[in-house]
């Protein structure tokens, strides 16, 4: 449904709703911390544990190293040979997200996947969270690299950012390729598509509810069925590896910004889309996660979209289909056809 911004519903209403949601929805445990006031700038008065490096295992072929781009450190990981494709994560993740399509991808292309601002070993930025700045560094960084010219794939919240890539460096992008990830516009028939949204939009709320209670409040998403159709995706390691990445002091606060600057990125997309995008886009969608719907919206923004749904298939593609996807990348960056319906 086409919607416009006098036809959106009442965000205040919404919030106050998802108020009272919450308490049945979060977990007991979580929510029993709600009196518990957040010190004030936690991540200011202990650095040296909000900056701490998380120990991750890079692929074989591969470097982590950091750039210091508008003011902040950007950490990315990079290796392989051949035209650049970067790798933007989605939320709750980071760059690791990719761990298992780099190696893939490498035989063909030079691999770049980063960590927005704020999130994994990228340093965090009281602001700077919407779509079209995150994208703005990310544009940054491949220029740092030497990249003018490149593919440009995001999942999740990394579709969005790679959309805004798109959209304001439309010389800078060969391809873009969205992955259960939409940008937000005025075509949006709702602002709070899943009951978390609105929880972590609510300004103040989440930090009193998650804080200390991270692992319980992630895990939600690393394992709840509605999201997965593979088991196994998540295993123990890697959810450790990203409940240690977010526990840090101070940097869930990147989580929160992302959703609390949908507004600004809806008035930005609405700017962008007057020109849809010119160059090739592949939109992919899970069964079991966004599907149409993220499938739909590339289409509001980009004039040449090649969609795919893939049935059997949960929200986290990168981790639950790595062979396939590597593959639907390699044969939209040749120009190969693919089937709209991927069915196993």
């Amino acid at each position: 449904m086409h919607i416009r911004h006098s036809d959106a519903p009442d965000l205040r209403a919404s919030r106050r709703v998802t108020i009272r949601m919450a308490a049945r929805i979060v977990p007991a445990l979580i929510l029993a911390l709600t009196a518990a006031p957040l010190p004030v700038s936690a991540a200011a008065t202990r650095p040296e544990e909000a900056n701490a490096r998380v120990a991750t295992d890079v692929p074989t072929g591969f470097q982590s190293k950091t750039a210091d781009l508008n003011g902040i450190q950007i950490h990315y990981v990079i290796g392989g040979s051949g035209p650049p494709i970067l790798l933007i994560h989605g939320w709750p993740e980071t760059w690791y997200e990719w761990r298992k399509v780099m190696p893939l991808l490498a035989k063909q292309f030079t691999v770049v996947a980063a960590d927005m601002r704020g999130f994994g070993d990228s340093t965090p930025a009281p602001t700077g969270y919407d779509k079209k700045t995150l994208a703005t560094d990310m544009h940054a960084l491949m220029r740092s690299l030497r990249f003018p010219k490149a593919i440009i794939v995001g999942h999740d919240w990394g579709g969005p950012v790679a959309y805004a890539y798109a959209a304001q460096y439309r010389d800078s992008v060969d391809k873009l390729v969205m992955i259960e990830g939409s940008p937000f516009g005025p075509w949006m028939p709702t602002l709070e598509p899943y009951w978390f949204f609105g929880f972590l939009r609510v300004p103040g709320y989440a930090e009193q509810v998650v804080a200390g209670k991270e692992r319980e409040f992630l895990t939600y998403f690393y394992s709840n069925q509605q999201f997965h159709v593979v088991p196994g995706s998540f295993t123990p390691g890697s959810i450790d590896l990203y409940v240690k990445s977010f526990s840090r002091p101070g940097r869930m606060q990147p989580s929160y910004g992302l959703y609390r600057t949908i507004e600004q990125d809806v008035a930005d997309n609405a700017e962008f889309a007057k020109t849809p995008l010119a160059m090739p886009v592949l939109a992919i969608g899970a069964q079991s996660g966004a599907g149409q719907f993220a499938l739909d919206a590339a289409h509001r923004v980009a004039s040449h979209v090649t969609p795919v749904l893939m049935r059997q298939t949960g929200h986290f593609i990168p981790e639950e289909r790595p062979d396939l996807l590597a593959q639907l990348l390699t044969d939209f960056v040749a120009g190969k056809p693919l089937a709209p319906i991927w069915a196993p």
